[in-house]
C-alpha cells in the first residue's frame, strides 16, 4: 500500500511528442503580448506647416552653411534642448542626403556678421550670405531655430527652419528674408507633442524602422520617454519634406 502511494506521488513523465504541443501553445499565447502590427497602429502624423519653391533644390545648391541653433527665448528648457538636440540635428541633416551639410559655430558667425546667432525673421546685413560664404564655400544657409522643448513625459519638441540662397535684389522683398536679398527655398515650423496619438504612432513607427536594432520591437513605445531619440524622429519628419535632388 505504502509503496502504491509512493508511486502515485512521483511526477509524471511527460510523453516526448507532447512537448513540441505544448511549446507551440506557449509561443501563440506569447505573441498575445507582442503589439500588433505597427500599421494598425491608426493615423501618424504628418507635417504641414511647410513652404517650398519647388519639388526639387536648384542644381548650383551643394554645399549649405547650417548656422548655429537658436532660440526665441532663453529658457533654461530651450537652452538645455539646444545642448541636447544641435548634434542630433547635424546628424539627421546628414542623414537626409540633400546637400553638403557644414556647421557654422557661434564664434565664426560673430567674427564674420558681428553677431554670434541670426534668425531668419530678423533684420539681415545686406552682405549676409556673401560674409557666410565667403568663410564656408556655401551655396545657400540654413536658420535654425527649436522653439519648444519639454523633456518630461509627454515630449514636446518644436522646430523653425529656413533654407535661403541669394535671391533678387535686396529692394524686393517679396519672397525674401528680411533685407537680404536671399530668397527662401525650403521653411517649415512645427511643433510634435507626444501627447497626440498621431504624433505618437509617427514616432513609434520611425522608431521601429530606424532604431528598432537598439532595442526590440515590442519597445517601440521608449521613443516617447527619450527627448534624443523622439528629437530624431521630429528631425527625419521635417528633413524629409526638404525638396529632392534632380537626377542627371
Amino acid at each position: 500500500m505504502n509503496q502504491s502511494l509512493d508511486r502515485s506521488r512521483r511526477p509524471r513523465k511527460i510523453p516526448v511528442w507532447v512537448v513540441p504541443g505544448l511549446i507551440l501553445t506557449l509561443v501563440i499565447a506569447g505573441c498575445d503580448s507582442i503589439p500588433k502590427s505597427l500599421d494598425e497602429l491608426g493615423p501618424r502624423y504628418k507635417p504641414t506647416n511647410i513652404y517650398r519653391q519647388g519639388e526639387v533644390l536648384p542644381l548650383q545648391i551643394r554645399r549649405v552653411a547650417i548656422l548655429p541653433l537658436t532660440t526665441p527665448a532663453s529658457t533654461a528648457d530651450l537652452t538645455a534642448g539646444v545642448d541636447d538636440l544641435e548634434t542630433v540635428l547635424y546628424a539627421e541633416l546628414e542623414k537626409s542626403g540633400r546637400f553638403e551639410v557644414i556647421p557654422v559655430s557661434a564664434e565664426q558667425l560673430r567674427e564674420w556678421t558681428g553677431q554670434s546667432a541670426w534668425r531668419a525673421d530678423e533684420q539681415l546685413p545686406l552682405s549676409f550670405l556673401e560674409q557666410v560664404r565667403e568663410g564656408t564655400g556655401c551655396d545657400a544657409v540654413l536658420f535654425c531655430q527649436l522653439i519648444r522643448y519639454q523633456p518630461y513625459e509627454p515630449l514636446a519638441i518644436g522646430w523653425k527652419f529656413t533654407l535661403a540662397e541669394r535671391g533678387r535684389p535686396p529692394n524686393d522683398l517679396t519672397g525674401t528674408v528680411r533685407n537680404a536679398g536671399l530668397e527662401i527655398l525650403w521653411s517649415a515650423d512645427e511643433v510634435f507633442d507626444a501627447g497626440d496619438v498621431s504624433v505618437a504612432n509617427a514616432a513609434r513607427a520611425y522608431y521601429s524602422q530606424h532604431l528598432r536594432n537598439e532595442a526590440p520591437l515590442s519597445d517601440s513605445s521608449t521613443v516617447l520617454g527619450s527627448p534624443s531619440r523622439f528629437g530624431q524622429y521630429t528631425l527625419n519628419a521635417l528633413f524629409s519634406t526638404l525638396p529632392g535632388r534632380q537626377i542627371h
